[in-house]
């Protein structure tokens, strides 16, 4: 798959979630921050529950060790 390709995905996915409140979470962090990913880290995490992210992200659960820098960044984007 072709990086340009990849990218309108992990784009789309990221603005497209099902769960409006992550769809802005999301959606405008990657749009702001795509060049400085792991895009194969954001892929897999994208992958999770709507639910579960939004719950990450506001703290609510304990975030997958995998995760846990990607979620401290998202969560500095948002001054969360």
């Amino acid at each position: 798959m072709s990086g340009s390709v990849l990218l309108k995905q992990l784009s789309y996915r990221s603005n497209h979630r099902g769960c409006k409140e992550t769809d802005i979470l999301l959606g405008k962090f990657f749009n702001e921050k795509f060049s400085e990913l792991n895009l194969q880290l954001y892929q897999r995490f994208i992958a999770e529950d709507d639910a579960l992210i939004y719950d990450w992200i506001l703290d609510r659960e304990k975030v997958k060790d995998e995760y846990l820098e990607l979620v401290q960044k998202i969560r500095e984007f948002h001054q969360i």
